[in-house]
This record gives C-alpha cells, structure tokens and sequence, in this order.
C-alpha cells in the first residue's frame, strides 16, 4: 500500500483530517511551491496516462490474440499481438521510470524548499514567538511534518490519479468486453469500502496511541540524558532505566495493537481479490459453457479483476496519508502565516557618520499588558561605560531586549545618533550592537568556529589575535586540538571561565559600536576575572557600554550608574554619588555586601 505504516502514524494532537477541511491559504501555499515545477509536474501526468494505457493494454491484447488468432490458428496475427505486448511493457517500464523519478524529484525538492523557507521564516520572527512555542514543536514542524509532505506533493497527487485513471480504465474495457460479467465482478467493492472504512478507525486510534507512548519514550530519554550529569551525581540509574523500560514496554503493546488491525487488512483485501476472481472464473466459465461469453474475454476479465484491486486499495487507504500531510501542511502554514512584528524599514536611515549615542525618549514598553519599562529617559554618551543596576524584575534585561530590537517599544523613541532603531537596517543595527550575554551559548562545534560567529569573514590569523587580547590563547593552544577542539553541546567541556573568555574574543572580533555586557563575569573564578578585567580595557576602547551589573564588583569600570525600579531610571551618578543620594542604591549595596 502506498502511504506506509510508518507515514500513517500520527501524534496524539491531530484531529481525523481530511483535505477538504484544509485552509484553501495552505493548499495556495503549497500550491505556491507545486507551479514552479509546473512543467516536470506536466511530464509526471503524461508518463502516468501513458503507463496506464500500457498497462491496461496487456489484457485486451491477450483477449484478441486469443479469440482471433489463436482459436483460428493464425499464426502471423499472434506475432503481431507479441510484439505489440513487448511495446506495450517496454512502454509501460520506461514511462513508469519516468513518472517515479519526476515525481519523487519533485517531491523532495519541495520538501527542501519548504523547509528552508519555514526555517529562514522562524529565525525571523521575534523572541516572544519562541517563548511562546516549545522548542520540540517546532522541530517537529520543520522536520517531520514538512517530510509529510512528500507523500503529499509527489506520490499522492499522481499516484492518486494514477489509480483513478486504472479503475476507470478498467471499468470502461469490462463494461465494453461484457456488461453482464463486469457487474458481476464488481460486487465485492461495497464490501472492501466497509472493511477498509471499519479497519480505518481503529488503525487512527490505535496509530494516535503509538504516537502518544512514543512521545513519552522520546521525551524521558531527551530528558535523562541531558540531565546524565545530575542522574549520576544522585544514583538514579536503576530507578531511571525501570522508568524507561516501562515506558517501552507500553510503547510495544500501543505498537503490536496497531499493527494487529494493519495485518487484517492485506488477508481483507487478498479475500476480496480471490473471492472476485472466483465470482468472474465461475460465471464466466459458465458464460464459456454456454457460448455467451468468449475464452479471450474470460482470460482477460481475470487479468482486469486482478488489477483492479490493487489501485482501488491504494485509493481506499491513501485517505491516511493525505490526512497526515494535510494536517502537516496546516501546521506548518500556521508558523508562515505568523508575522513578525519587527520589520525592515521601507526607507532606511543611517548617520552620517556612526558614534554609538544612545537615547531613550519616554520610552514605555510592556509585555502584554503588562508594563515593565515606563516612561524612560535616558542618553548614553558615545565611549560612555554606563552600568545599569537594579533588583530582580526591575526590566534591566527588557532594556537590552529593546536596544537590539528583539522588541519594539510601545510608546516613545530609542535612537542611535539621533535616528530611530525602526529606521536603522536590521543588518547594520545587528553589526554595529553585540552583546556579552551572562548565560554564554557556544555551538557543538570547534573554539575557532565559535569565535568566528561574530563575524564569519574573519580570517584564522584574526580569530587567534582576538583570542590573544582576552588571555583565552593560552588555554586554548594547551587544548587536544588547539583552535579546532570541539566544546561539545552548549560548551559542555569547557569550564565556566573558558566559555566567558571565548564569548568575549567573539564580541571583540565582531568589533560593534555599541556592547552590551550582561554580568559578563559572572560565572568566572577569580583568576580568570583578573585575565578578563585586564582584557576588559581593550574590549571596551573607543566603544559606547551598556553594563548590566548584578554584582557590584564590575562597576569600577562605569562612568555613570543607573538605578532601575519598577521600569523607571530613578537615580544616576558615579559610585560615590550614589551613595549619598540614593536609598535604593545603597540598599541593593549593602544587601550584596552583606550577603
């Protein structure tokens, strides 16, 4: 059957679906991507309508050759009919090559083009789009449910006319042949339809529960293993593997009960075939018998009833797989259709002459309808250090959120040199602001290639000088494999300090205007902090900083403190100031102090 056992699973999530409850706006975005292979597209249908016709001339040829050649012994007349046969297979072969191969192109090209599009699309869309969605969802869309669609956009439209042209094909050569026998023959249908349709059901449910326990499998090992180092620290092995093992074991009973109701259906379907060649066989022998009914015709009913099974199969079933690649669509068009609100500017505007001032006016931003920054004022000089302190909520990491534009704001304007954020190139606002994040992500992948992140035409020469300036040469060059040392999935065999070091070369080797350090030391011992405050110098020469301060320590470096509160910039001025001015400040001082 086309559509396999494996295509037909489907999660738990997904309601019985059909395409005629799909959104006309996904299929005119499938259909989007269908007419740019529109000419492949029309080869595919015209190989199919060609195979088909080869196909369903085997059995007629053999009706002639036996009723006006071989009854009469002609001899010449069946050498004909044999060469006429070979043509036809020879026909039916190349053009079914044809057909298979266009499709399955066509298909994966699609396949690929959605995918890279549906992936280009998510890393566009704003941050609270993902804090929203679940990172598995998401993969799911962009894997599993775009190669749903390759049933969908290559083996299901053709193959579905495909049987569509056989059946009728069939109809019309048995009605011609003999009205009386072709009736007959048909009789099993209404009884395939009821058992397919029976079988169907519980082949969804049973199909939604291997989803379900699947799920649940895949979610406890993801969870486990990347908890390995907690699961070993607290000997939780055996207790973990029960949990695992009986999780499994479901897994195998929701596996072998769907599995049960797909073996009934091949012995349904082989029944109805031999039931109906018996039926033909029986009543057209008689037919024989009595002179009503010619041998050609008979040898050739059997031939066509044989066929005729195979596709009305094929379209019985195939009602799974377009119910999974139609749900898939509409999945993955529910993540196009999103919007983001952050867009390109449609006339750009860029300074002159770039210094990296930074101006918030009244600036007001929430999430929902919740306000978190109210009513800002504030101007960042350019080569300014300005630190940012404040307690836990008071929307210190909000005001990176909305400098880098992952946020627009609600009310006022922030500026760079005067000119709106909204009217800045995301490319060049991307470029000329980095920023030193206080939970440092690095890819699986080697140091040379994390540094290089930050600007990608950066040359190996460039990466090892960045990476001299912030002391994280010497541990790298002591490393298995230097610069080419893999870090492992999130940084994994560094250490805390070595994963700030690196982060830092990356910020400096993309050399921004304006850097936006998040407690950038946090996480790092005291020596590597001696290295880095001694580097910190060079990183921040001749550039405009954002310091988000969490700890007190770092804002010797600050020409001017902020004191956030509940979104609103209560209080600047140096250290000293601060102290004697603001109660909140020395609060949050001697609280640090104390603690």
């Amino acid at each position: 059957m086309r559509g396999g056992f494996g295509r037909r699973i489907r999660s738990g999530e997904e309601e019985d679906f059909s395409l005629k409850q799909l959104d006309k706006r996904a299929l005119k975005f499938l259909f989007k991507y269908l007419k740019r292979h529109k000419i492949k597209l029309s080869v595919a249908i015209i190989s199919m309508v060609i195979m088909t016709l080869a196909s369903l001339a085997g059995p007629f040829l053999i009706k002639i050759a036996v009723d006006e050649y071989i009854m009469v012994g002609d001899l010449e007349g069946l050498t004909l009919i044999f060469a006429l046969m070979v043509g036809a297979y020879g026909a039916h072969w190349l053009f079914s090559y044809f057909q298979t191969y266009i499709s399955n192109w066509i298909g994966h090209t699609i396949v690929g083009d959605i995918r890279e599009d549906l992936y280009e699309h998510l890393q566009d869309l704003p941050i609270d789009f993902y804090n929203k969605h679940s990172t598995g969802d998401m993969m799911a869309r962009v894997t599993h449910d775009v190669n749903a669609l390759s049933d969908l956009v290559s083996t299901g439209f053709v193959h579905l006319l495909s049987d569509f042209f056989v059946i009728i094909g069939i109809v019309i050569i048995m009605l011609y042949l003999n009205v009386q026998l072709a009736l007959v023959s048909f009789i099993t249908i209404p009884f395939i339809f009821f058992i397919v349709y029976y079988l169907g059901k519980k082949m969804r449910v049973a199909y939604r529960d291997v989803r379900e326990r699947l799920a649940d499998l895949n979610a406890d090992v993801e969870q486990n293993l990347s908890g390995i180092r907690l699961v070993q620290a607290l000997n939780r092995e055996n207790i973990n593997t029960g949990k695992f093992s009986k999780l499994s074991w479901k897994n195998l009973k929701a596996n072998l009960k769907a599995a049960t109701y797909f073996s009934l259906l091949f012995p349904v379907m082989t029944l109805s075939k031999v039931f109906g060649e018996a039926l033909v066989l029986g009543y057209g022998g008689w037919g024989v018998v009595q002179g009503t009914v010619s041998l050609g015709v008979l040898i050739a009913f059997m031939d066509y009833v044989r066929r005729f099974f195979g596709p009305l199969a094929d379209m019985s079933q195939v009602y799974n797989t377009y119910q999974s690649a139609g749900a898939s669509l509409d999945r993955i068009y529910e993540y196009m259709e999103v919007e983001s609100p952050i867009h390109e500017p449609e006339e750009p505007e860029v300074p002159e002459n770039l210094q990296g001032k930074v101006s918030f006016e009244d600036v007001t931003f929430g999430y929902d309808d919740e306000v978190i920054i109210n009513d800002l004022n504030l101007e960042i000089q350019p080569g300014e250090i300005f630190a940012l302190v404040g307690q836990t909520g008071a929307g210190k990491t909000t005001i990176v959120n909305i400098i880098t534009r992952l946020y627009d704001v609600d009310e006022g304007r922030l500026t760079i040199d005067g000119v709106d954020l909204r009217r800045y190139p995301m490319k060049l606002l991307r470029k000329i602001i980095s920023v030193v994040p206080q939970n440092i992500f690095l890819f699986d992948t080697s140091i040379k290639e994390n540094i290089r992140f930050g600007r990608p035409d950066a040359s190996d020469e460039e990466i090892v000088q960045v990476a001299k300036e912030v002391h994280a040469h010497e541990f790298i060059k002591n490393l298995p494999e230097g610069y080419e040392t893999r870090v492992g999935e999130e940084g994994v065999k560094l250490s805390g300090g070595q994963k700030q070091l690196v982060s830092f070369a990356r910020a400096m080797l993309a050399d921004p205007k304006i850097l936006i350090l998040d407690e950038a030391t946090s996480s790092v011992d005291a020596y590597t902090e001696v290295m880095i405050q001694d580097a910190m110098d060079k990183l921040l020469e001749k550039r405009t900083v954002l310091m988000i301060a969490h700890r007190f320590a770092t804002l010797n470096k600050a020409d001017r403190i902020g004191v956030l509160k509940k979104g609103r910039l209560i209080d600047t001025g140096s250290h000293e100031e601060l102290m004697e001015s603001s109660e909140v400040f020395k609060r949050l001082y001697e609280k640090q102090k104390g603690g």
